[in-house]
Order: C-alpha cells, then structure tokens, then sequence
C-alpha cells in the first residue's frame, strides 16, 4: 500500500536522548504521525559519504542527500511532502527524468532568491512542484504572478510554534531585551538605536536553520551569547527577558518568525522591524509594535515607549498569547499541511485517472 512521505534534511534530526519535555514539538513528527506517512531522512548521520555530502549541501545551500535518499524509492509513495525547497529542488533534479506520477507538495519559504529564479529561468523544475504551501503572502502572491501557479496550487498558512512548550513561565524577570536569530538580522541598527541607553540587550545570534552571517558591533551595554542553547536553556531566556526586539532586514519573506512566534508564545512584549515577510504575524499596538526598516531613531523611539509602559507591556503580551493560542501554533499548522496535503494529492490522482486525460509529470 502506498503511503506519504514526509522529506526533511538529516541535520534537523533532534538528539535522540532529549526527553520529550526538554524540546518542543516537531512540525514534521507530528505531520507524520497525522498523514500515516514515513519521514525520511533523519538517521543517517552516521553513514560513510555523510560529511562529504553535507559539505556539497552547504555550499550549494541544498539538501541534496535526504531528496537522494528519497528519490530512490519515489514510487513507493501516494505523494511528497518537501519541508523546504532545499529539499524540493534536489528532488526535482533527480526525478526529472523518471516521470514518477507521483504528486509533489511543497512548503516554500524564499522562491524569490536571486539564485532560484535564475535556475527556474533555466531549469523551470518548479513545473514538478504540484502544490504550495507559503507561511508568507507575499511568497504565495509571487508563486501565482512570476512561477506561473494558479491560484489554486497555492496556500498561505501561518507559520507555528509548539505553544505547549513555549509558554509563559512562573520565573522573575531580569533588566533586559533580547533579540535572538541569524536570519537576516539587523544588529547594528538595534545596537545604535540603545547605545547611549543603560538598558541591557542580550542577543542570541544562533539558529540552526540559517547560514546567514549577521554584522554584529560592540557596546557596552550589549551581550552577544555564541554558545549553543538547549531548548529549555532558550526557554529560560526568553522567561527572563522584559521584552524583546527581532530587528530585521527590509526582505519580502518571512524572516524572523521563528523567533517572533516563540516571544509571542511566552507572552513577552514584542518590537519587531516591519517587513513584508513578517507583516501577517503582528497587529501593530495589539499584539506588537513595529519599527521601521533600518530606522534607528524610529526603532529606539518604539522600545523606550514600550520599556516605561508597564500596562501596555502587559496588553500587547497577553494579546499575543491569546493570537498563538487561536491562530498562530503548531496544532493549527499541521492541521492544515495535512489537509492541504490530502487534498492536493487527491486532485492529482483524481486527474490522473480520469478519462483522456494524460499523466501529469
């Protein structure tokens, strides 16, 4: 019996001795666990031609050892779930020439890259992409008017975060904003923004997920930490911190989000830059507020208001649990990959058996 198949990259696989408790839930574990399917690729490690492979993947910023893992066996499945283009591409290039009927459903993040518009220039592989999922509108609105998807192909979502795992906590609160990522992060204009301030910031500039490198500039009153946190040990950060500040770049996808969901999640006061990424995910003076893009002035006027605010600090905080809660966490957003899933692979085998009509590849 053919089944889904989930495809995420080797190196998200989480420390098999971290006890449930000690992390949050995994989008890609519990999308498993709803569609009955198999997840490929988090246990090879450890396999012999593993760091040669993951060396070619950083350069190439690709995923191309778990899409060949699962390229191998492609027609045992009803459909693919690709977790990210890193994956999605590799994946199209292997299965190019074997015309698997097999449906592709693909969550997107940044398809507008300089580097995947010009290879789908080339190379239109985004032809073997059957249906996409954005946690960004203005990627989703991009899928339809420049790659040629019609609307019905494409979904936006919100993004997720596992609110059961990042919740408020019963734990004092220090002197101190953080900002935490790598991803397209804006330092410098936080740091000038609060540089003849005595206000502390500590910035977490670490991320799994992001091989972005962040200018970052010194100052007093600022502490970068460089070592790499357990999840309980980000969770403990966040808990402390009065409020907290994601300064981003000006990009059209949702960068900062992550970090974003998890602030709102902990119910901490939140400035974030305005992007057209990160827009759908804060009501501005209801749930955040936003600053300008690379605005130091405007930035620093947003978070001295809300620093001596007490009574707005707790609005905004409580208004973005409650969104988390209602629209915004991982329960939701697997919830709808699944249903997006089925549905998309239930119209392509419904188009491939109905009469005249010939294989969509």
């Amino acid at each position: 019996m053919q089944i889904p198949l989930v495809l995420v990259g080797d190196y998200v696989a989480l420390n098999p001795k971290t006890a449930l408790f000690e992390r949050p839930r995994q989008d890609y574990e519990e999308i498993v666990r709803f569609l009955g399917g198999e997840l490929c690729c988090t246990n090879h490690h450890h396999t012999p031609f593993f760091s040669f492979v993951r060396r070619i993947d950083k350069r190439l910023k690709i995923d191309l050892l778990a899409a060949f893992l699962a390229s191998q066996h492609i027609s045992r499945y009803n459909s693919v779930l690709s977790t990210s283009e890193k994956l999605a591409i590799p994946l199209a290039m292997l299965s190019y020439f074997k015309r698997v009927p097999v449906p592709h459903v693909v969550i997107a993040h940044k398809l507008s890259s300089g580097l995947k518009t010009s290879l789908f220039r080339t190379w239109p592989l985004h032809h073997q992409f059957h249906h996409i999922i954005s946690v960004c509108r203005p990627q989703a609105e991009y899928a339809v008017t420049r790659l040629g998807f019609t609307k019905e192909q494409v979904d936006f979502i919100y993004d997720k975060v596992d609110h059961l795992f990042f919740c408020p906590q019963n734990k004092p609160v220090d002197d101190y904003i953080l900002a935490v990522g790598m991803e397209q992060r804006d330092y410098p204009t936080l740091t000038q923004a609060l540089e003849d301030t005595d206000i502390r910031v500590v910035i977490l500039a670490k991320s799994p997920w992001s091989s972005h490198q962040v200018r970052t500039e010194t100052a007093a009153n600022v502490t970068y930490v460089t070592k790499r946190l357990s999840y309980l040990e980000l969770r403990d950060l966040y808990a402390r911190a009065r409020m907290v500040v994601i300064p981003l770049n000006n990009v059209d996808y949702a960068a900062g989000v992550n970090s974003v969901l998890e602030a709102m999640a902990m119910a901490k006061p939140l400035v974030v830059t305005q992007t057209a990424g990160i827009d759908d995910y804060l009501r501005a003076d209801e749930t955040g507020l936003f600053a300008a893009p690379h605005d130091s002035t405007h930035l620093r006027e947003q978070i001295l208001g809300l620093w001596h605010n007490q009574q707005q600090q707790q609005r905004l905080a409580a208004n973005a649990r409650q969104m988390v809660e209602e629209q915004m966490n991982l329960d939701i957003y697997v919830q709808n990959i699944v249903r997006i899933t089925q549905g998309a692979t239930a119209v392509f085998h419904k188009k491939r058996t109905a009469p005249n009509q010939l294989p969509i590849s």
